[in-house]
């Protein structure tokens, strides 16, 4: 049964003010519908999808004021404005910035949208044309693309929660720019260390046949940084014996995976002979096949001529030393020949037959004689130190001075010397022969040159010193030297500085030359009258 009905004067827009309309609502006039089954309703519902016969506008439909009204469709004008507006800005900066995460679901925001400002717009429109099947059917499309939409949210939220702050991203942007300022640093200082020191990288690609080089090495070869290399020769630039060096190492290395380290020579693009130095490596991809060679491009061409200049000098000094070598040996052995004969002769003249002035003229000569063998002597043994290599063995400081001691102890009695040991270094590595003379010329030195009416007091120490080097030092309190006077000299043959009967100057020169034939040194601490400190340094 429907509602009893009541007829009422509404407000309507100025362009309906000449009539009287049924207002909707409890007393609007409904006639009686009889429901049909579903099929026939959806097929009522989009065959007469446009069709308003059963809905008056929206005008007619309630109490509407002209502000009321007019705010509302106003209102959703502007909401469908929006609405339309957004989704042509989100599509322009899809379809202009191709590497924006996520494009799919901003489709979808867009579509949501444009639905969604679809939806006011007909609200609008049917305060004059009641489309309401239309605007359910919009609606529907609008719920349906917004349930997509919520779950294409979904499935990115934990992708959109994982992307980085702004924060972190400038962060990372900062600390990328100090990164790529320290890179193009390193990146000038190699290129200036490659471009002063005439050294540069190369590296070839093995499978796409294709080399690089960097700047250094077209500066090397002396052709322009553009130059086509792999269309080139490069083997054409080098000498047919360094051709055939390089040509062999790249077999290798194809063949083995073997590296090279060579030096060749080549002539430059404007002629000029150098030598360079070659090195190269291999590398093989993830199936253990060769992929790249790389490696490195030198000019040593200064280097390697100071070198060949180096090693002619030295072939020179070697053959002339061993000119002197062998000159000295012919030398000593025919000088040492005749003072040998000249003492022979001296034994056998009868000094007794001679007059007294001949007498004493042979004595003269005899004695020259004499002193002539012991120089020689003494040079042979000199000699004999710098050329023979003497075996080193294990020895103890305290045995090898027990052993002088015994030799010089006649001595030590006959001169009250005081000798004191402290050898914080037990043992070391040194010829028998040299050690045992080294320890004997020191204390025997310390000996001779002791004070007039002074016992002599000798310290015998060993120790290591700031570079881990053993040290042998003696230590007296005799006379003492004036390193300022004789100093240049000291060490010098036959150099002597006190009146001594027994002073020859050959034990110190003796020292010196023992002590470096090992590699060692000798160092001298003294003053007039206040004792001399020798150190030997092994």
């Amino acid at each position: 049964m429907s509602a009893p009905t009541e007829t009422v004067t509404a407000h309507i827009p100025p362009a309906a003010t000449a009539h009287t309309a049924t207002v909707c609502g409890a007393n609007c006039p409904v006639a009686p519908v009889k429901q049909a089954d579903m099929g026939t309703q959806i097929a009522d519902f989009f065959t007469g999808l446009f069709d308003t016969k059963n809905w008056p506008p929206r005008w007619h439909c309630g109490s509407w004021s002209d502000f009321h009204g007019w705010l509302y469709i106003v209102s959703d004008l502007l909401i469908w404005a929006a609405y339309f507006a957004i989704p042509i800005l989100l599509a322009r900066i899809v379809t202009k910035r191709k590497d924006l995460p996520f494009p799919r679901i901003i489709w979808l925001f867009v579509a949501f949208i444009i639905l969604c400002g679809s939806t006011h717009l007909i609200d609008a429109i049917i305060f004059w044309w009641p489309a309401y099947r239309l605007s359910a059917l919009v609606r529907f499309a609008t719920a349906v693309v917004s349930v997509f939409t919520l779950y294409a949210t979904y499935k990115i939220m934990p992708l959109v929660l994982s992307l980085r702050s702004v924060e972190e991203l400038e962060r990372e942007i900062a600390e990328r720019k100090q990164v790529e300022a320290k890179l193009a640093e390193n990146e000038f200082l190699l290129s200036e260390a490659g471009r002063i020191g005439r050294m540069g990288g190369w590296e070839f690609d093995v499978i796409n046949q294709k080399s690089t080089w960097s700047p250094t090495v077209y500066d090397i070869y002396g052709v322009p940084h553009d130059y086509d290399m792999d269309a080139a020769e490069p083997f054409s630039y080098y000498t047919p014996a360094s051709a055939g060096l390089l040509k062999d190492a790249l077999a290798e290395a194809y063949e083995n995976g073997a590296g090279w380290d060579l030096e060749l020579q080549m002539t430059t693009a404007q002629g000029q002979n150098i030598w360079v130095r070659s090195c190269g490596e291999c590398f093989y991809d993830e199936a253990g096949k060769l992929s790249k060679l790389r490696g490195l491009f030198m000019d040593i061409n200064r280097y390697k001529i100071n070198e060949l200049a180096l090693n002619t000098s030295h072939e020179l000094l070697f053959r002339s030393h061993q000119q002197l070598k062998t000159f000295t040996h012919i030398l000593s052995h025919n000088i040492r020949n005749h003072a040998s004969n000249i003492s022979l002769l001296n034994s056998l003249v009868n000094v007794e037959a001679m007059d007294e002035d001949n007498r004493e003229l042979f004595d003269k000569i005899s004695k020259v004689s004499h002193g002539l063998n012991e120089t020689l002597n003494d040079l042979s043994v000199a000699i004999k130190i710098r050329e023979d290599k003497m075996e080193s063995e294990t020895l103890s400081f305290r045995d090898i001075t027990a052993n002088v001691f015994e030799i010089l102890e006649s001595e030590i009695l006959m001169n009250a010397a005081k000798v004191k040991f402290n050898f914080s270094v037990k043992t070391i590595e040194y010829p028998k022969l040299y050690l045992e003379s080294i320890v004997m010329n020191l204390l025997s030195n310390a000996i001779k040159y002791r004070k007039p009416d002074v016992a002599p007091e000798v310290l015998l120490k060993t120790y290591t010193n700031e570079s881990g080097r053993t040290v042998l030092e003696c230590r007296d309190n005799g006379q003492g030297i004036n390193l300022k006077l004789h100093g240049d000299r000291l060490f010098g043959l036959y150099k002597t500085f006190h009146e001594h009967k027994e002073a020859h100057g050959v034990g110190l020169f003796l020292v010196k030359t023992q002590v470096e034939s090992q590699g060692g040194g000798i160092v001298v601490e003294s003053e007039p009258g206040k004792g001399t400190t020798f150190k030997i340094v092994f």
